[in-house]
């Protein structure tokens, strides 16, 4: 993306928020845990727990997010149709080293700031957004364009739908599904060299599903499948193209 995009996108942001009115300000939090099961790493055939703090905190345009990270809800136009969201959030490290078996090997990756910029249009839900990696050898870029469903099919129970497509640009790819003649070297030349370009990383379908147990406490499911394509699913450290998770737990709303 490059530090002059970067700085496009705070200069857009700093426009936008000129326009919006300090007095319309409200707050709105919830606070929660999940749990998951899900792949060790993307491409992997084995499975792992983990858990997530479930932090949601919105003032005004602001947010505080565990999924999108810290930034703003920018109306475009006047009808908020369109909506402009700068953010930036925390990308996880991945230090598996080796597995139980050496053919599961995997390489680290140390982590890294990302800053994402999202395009919201409104009513129907549709997404576009720009993930860039900011520091470490964690960088590169992907996009996703995704459409949202949501229904309150009942009073107490609340459903959201998602399909997105994801492209990595080479350097992401190379991050994620790559192996280096050192990497390679390192660990006893168990894969042949792997440069992967820009491409299409994956299709994926999840949702989440909220049962209100009191008005404002609930029990949440979430899944997804990723179907792995192009690049990411040629790697030699893809052993499953098929990645699923799982995951339960609970918010409650002030």
């Amino acid at each position: 993306m490059g530090v002059k995009n970067i700085k496009a996108i705070i200069f857009i942001a700093a426009a936008l928020f000129c326009g919006t009115a300090a007095a319309d300000f409200e707050w709105r939090a919830s606070v929660g845990a999940m749990g998951f099961v899900a792949p060790k790493y993307m491409g992997s055939n084995s499975f792992e727990p983990y858990y997530l703090p479930m932090i949601d905190v919105e003032y005004g345009p602001f947010f505080l997010n565990t999924i999108q990270g810290v930034g703003a809800f920018l109306p475009v136009n006047e009808s908020r149709s369109l909506i402009f969201a700068p953010a930036v959030r925390w990308r996880a490290k991945r230090n598996l080293g080796e597995a139980m078996d050496t053919v599961e090997w995997i390489k680290n990756v140390r982590p890294t700031a990302t800053l994402n910029t999202i395009l919201r249009f409104e009513p129907v839900l549709f997404n576009f957004r720009i993930t860039e990696g900011l520091a470490n050898d964690n960088k590169g870029s992907s996009y996703n364009l995704g459409v949202t469903w949501r229904d309150d099919i009942s009073r107490s129970v609340h459903l959201t739908l998602y399909a997105t497509a994801i492209y990595g640009s080479r350097q992401y790819n190379r991050t994620y599904f790559g192996i280096t003649e050192s990497e390679n070297m390192r660990y006893g030349y168990v894969y042949d060299l792997y440069r992967p370009g820009a491409g299409l990383k994956s299709l994926d379908f999840g949702g989440l599903a909220r049962y209100f147990i009191t008005e404002k406490a609930s029990i949440d499911f979430a899944f997804e499948y990723m179907r792995l394509v192009g690049a990411a699913a040629k790697s030699p450290i893809t052993h499953d193209k098929n990645q699923l998770l799982f995951g339960v737990g609970a918010t409650y709303r002030f």
